[in-house]
């Protein structure tokens, strides 16, 4: 009988899926199309972002492109490299971590800043582990203005021990509808559906192969031009983000510079932590904007939240955020959060105390040299109704506090010089690590439209020693399949137990388009490792609106 309503209860959820699926594509047909230079963000790293557009599109090394997400700022990027259909970039302003899925827009030709011309407009990119997709297409302002894709992935594993293998389609889809039937609302989905035909999350707990994971399921009103606004759903606040993804809704009032609201939902399960699904919060917030362009802005927020399990106290603190652009070479940005409740021999009492602090910069001194600086400090975090310890940090969990520096040369001829650095320090006998590391790519190998990058890593701490290798060599052919073969050596030394652990991984990967909308990528590693040996293999066929 639990199977049979386990059964029904998947079965409803993903109806529930697929129906809202079909309401968002018939919802955009009566949308018009037009040509315009517009591109998504495909991938990216620390120091780099990619975009599914490239020549064809009528984009070219040195365009600048302003980044979005919904009505969002992002910041902005300038193309280092492009292809025929995909294109690489540097961040010039950051006011948000970019993401898979952001817009890209290119900005009229007399706002591009200056760069070097030692870049060839002839170099090849590619776009590594993210399907690369043909020329966009702009909606016309109006309705129903769709962006996104849906998916069917699949993903194995085969190791020498059976038990650990995996089999599993499933069925992604993000998309975000702008402007629903006029109202300047937007509707965002983000979930994905699978089956696992293996026995793995039998073993787990889990009475059925199939799940549903709900990322994001929200409607929301936020334009800058709007007195009043809301988001509503399963939703992650950009005003505080510090709470995570909530079911609930937010409500919000504008006026001049200001923005002041009110959040309140439950928190959404984690698998990993064990904690959230019973967790309720509620909150209010103040936010400050400054300018009119995202070249020159200084953005704020301030919130309180109380997070509460079965009605008693869980977590109360007061959470921050800063960021700042100047021009196109400095932005900067800067989170804190603050504990108003401790817990002392088993009674909770008022003792305010800085559980996380974060900070970066991004600095272009010129056109040929950029670097980001960080720093992020934590302190661990005591749930009191949850009874579970988490480390409050948006980048590292389990670091106390730690300074990371990136820097990238530009120097000339397709070639560019990366390089990082990294020092930690853990609170009692935790010792300190650091990390030291460089790399170089080459967009264009002896003219032959390949590219290649060699990075090496150095790891040293009281715990754990070692270095890791990669070299990586793609190409285009054929202007609609990209080719990347990834080669990739990790040796660690464990110094307490005397035992070092060594993992080489081969790995292919091909992304290719049909047509216009339609995609697909197929990617593979086999892994040789001291403990056991290992394939895996990923595939994914799609379409973009």
């Amino acid at each position: 009988m639990r199977r049979d309503n386990d059964r029904n209860h998947i079965m409803s959820k993903s109806s529930l899926f697929v129906g809202i699926l079909i309401l968002v594509a018939i919802s955009a047909c009566d949308a018009g199309q037009q040509r315009s230079i517009r591109c998504r963000v495909t991938y990216c790293t620390s120091a780099q972002i990619y975009f599914d557009g490239g020549k064809e599109e009528g984009l070219s090394v040195g365009d600048t492109l302003v980044i979005a997400r919904g009505d969002t700022s992002v910041g902005s990027a300038v193309i280092t490299g492009i292809s025929s259909h995909s294109s690489v970039s540097r961040a010039l302003v950051t006011l948000l971590p970019p993401r898979i899925g952001d817009i890209g827009t290119l900005m009229k030709e007399g706002n591009l800043p200056a760069f070097p011309h030692t870049v060839s407009d002839s170099t090849t990119v590619v776009s590594p582990l993210s399907p690369p997709s043909p020329p966009d297409v702009e909606r016309k302002p109006g309705e129903n203005v769709l962006a996104g894709r849906v998916a069917f992935q699949y993903i194995g594993q085969y190791a020498e021990d059976s038990r650990l293998n995996i089999n599993q389609p499933s069925l992604y889809a993000r998309m975000r509808l702008e402007n629903l039937e006029g109202t300047g609302m937007s509707l965002s989905l983000y979930g994905r559906e699978y089956y696992d035909i293996g026995g793995p999350y039998l073993r787990y707990g889990d009475s059925t192969h199939s799940r549903f994971d709900l990322s994001e399921l929200s409607l929301g009103l936020d334009r800058q031009t709007a007195a009043l606004g809301f988001s509503a759903g399963r939703f992650i606040s950009r005003y505080v983000t510090a709470i995570g993804a909530l079911d609930g809704g937010e409500l919000f009032v504008r006026q001049g510079h200001f923005t002041a609201g009110a959040i309140a939902g439950a928190g959404v399960q984690s698998r990993v932590m064990g904690i959230g699904g019973n967790q309720r919060s509620v909150g209010g917030f103040l936010a400050y904007h400054q300018g009119e362009s995202i070249f020159d802005s200084y953005d704020a927020s301030a919130a309180y939240v109380r997070q509460t399990v079965g009605g008693n106290l869980d977590r109360a603190f007061l959470s921050v955020q800063n960021s700042i652009a100047i021009g196109t070479n400095f932005n900067a940005y800067g989170s804190a959060d603050v504990e108003l409740k401790e817990m002392t021999n088993g009674v909770i009492s008022s003792h305010p105390f800085m559980s996380s602090l974060l900070v970066f910069v991004n600095y272009v001194p010129t056109p040929w040299l950029s670097t980001n600086l960080g720093y992020d400090g934590t302190r661990s975090v005591y749930l009191f109704e949850s009874m579970k310890g988490v480390s409050d940090s948006l980048f590292h969990e389990a670091l106390n506090q730690g300074f990371r520096l990136n820097g990238t040369i530009r120097l000339g001829m397709g070639y560019t010089l990366t390089t990082e650095a990294s020092v930690s320090s853990l609170a009692g006998d935790g010792g300190s690590s650091h990390t030291l590391g460089a790399g170089i790519r080459v967009t264009d190998i002896f003219s032959t439209r390949v590219f290649g990058s060699l990075r090496f890593r150095n790891v040293g701490g009281s715990f754990l020693n070692g270095s890791q290798s990669t070299i990586e060599l793609g190409r285009n052919f054929f202007q609609h399949l990209d080719i990347l073969l990834r080669y990739d050596s990790r040796s660690y030394s464990v110094d307490r137990l005397k035992q070092t652990y060594t993992t080489q991984t081969f790995s292919g990967n091909a992304n290719f388009w049909i047509s216009r909308n339609l995609y697909g990528t197929l990617g593979a590693d086999y892994v040789l490792d001291n403990t056991m040996n290992g394939f895996q293999y990923f595939l994914e066929c799609g379409y973009r609106f």
